[in-house]
């Protein structure tokens, strides 16, 4: 069997080599390698800090909105209560004007129902007058004069007073 033949110089030179070796990974391959998982754990970062501050002006959004939705829900119950009261008050005058007219026409009615019955009145007395003329004729006969129609007429009237 063939031995192996192991040196010292063999063995410095191996040592030598893997320390070049290892020198070489290091700066060659190593470092770049940190390098750019350092700049990604960098960006990585950013990203993290950006995404944190977008969810932080979010939250400000938000609770601008709910503000909002507070004040227009406000304004809403405001214009309402500012609409009902201007309803009832047109409500409040159509219903006066309503009233002032029923308060006219029936006033109108009344003064036309009494022109009437002034009317009927003086058309009935001229009849009744008339009827007693005809009447006193009548009974009299062939007596006639101012006088005796007169008399007559008061007599008539007398009695119809009582």
């Amino acid at each position: 069997m063939n031995m192996i033949n192991v040196s010292f110089w063999n063995i410095v030179f191996t040592v030598i080599n893997l320390l070049i070796l290892f020198i070489a990974f290091r700066i060659f391959f190593f470092k770049p390698i940190a390098n750019i998982i350092a700049k990604r754990q960098q960006e990585a970062n950013e990203i993290y800090d950006n995404a944190a501050e977008k969810e932080n002006q979010a939250d400000e959004l938000k609770k601008e909105y709910e503000q909002k939705l507070v004040s227009v829900e406000e304004e809403k119950k405001q214009i309402i209560s500012d609409a009902r009261k201007s309803a009832d008050s047109q409500y409040q005058k159509i219903l006066a004007d309503a009233k002032e007219d029923a308060r006219n026409i029936k006033d109108a009615a009344v003064a036309e129902a009494n022109q009437e019955k002034t009317k009927i009145i003086a058309g009935a007395k001229k009849e009744i007058a008339d009827i007693v003329v005809d009447a006193t004729t009548k009974v009299v006969g062939s007596k006639t004069g101012a006088d005796i129609d007169s008399s007559l007429f008061d007599e008539f009237l007398g009695k119809a007073g009582e």
